[in-house]
């Protein structure tokens, strides 16, 4: 399971990612305190080859 934490600034989008939920909520908390708004955290399933 992949974490993408998405975010606004004053100069645009950022899109990172996090292999696990607490880094992601980590992050996406760090990144309110320095000021982006519109953090979000989007939760994607890898899917495996058959």
């Amino acid at each position: 399971m992949s974490y993408f934490i998405c975010a606004r600034d004053g100069a645009g989008q950022l899109v990172l990612k996090r292999d696990t939920r607490e880094a992601a909520e980590k992050m996406a908390a760090e990144l309110w305190d320095m000021g982006c708004f519109q953090v979000e955290i989007v939760e994607k399933a890898e899917k495996k080859a058959a």
